[in-house]
């Protein structure tokens, strides 16, 4: 089975992606702050609620695709 046709991995990938997406936001709002501006600090918040949340649905589409390996694995023992 190829990555492109498996849709856990296409969740990830753009899950993934999306994760960069923010953490580059992130960098742009420190870089902003740093160069002496004064950036929302309600931008900040959302920014690292995006990227936590991102996470956790990282996390559960990881989990997604380890059940069905775990159990196939157990069943072969």
């Amino acid at each position: 089975m190829s990555a492109q046709s498996n849709p856990f991995l296409q969740n990830l990938r753009q899950l993934n992606t999306r994760f960069d997406t923010t953490a580059e936001q992130l960098s742009d709002f420190n870089r902003r702050q740093a160069d002496g501006e004064h950036p929302d600090p309600a931008e900040f918040m959302d920014l690292l609620g995006k990227q936590s949340v991102t996470r956790t649905a990282m996390t559960a589409q990881f989990g997604l695709m380890q059940k069905p390996l775990k159990t196939v694995l157990n069943e072969t023992r």
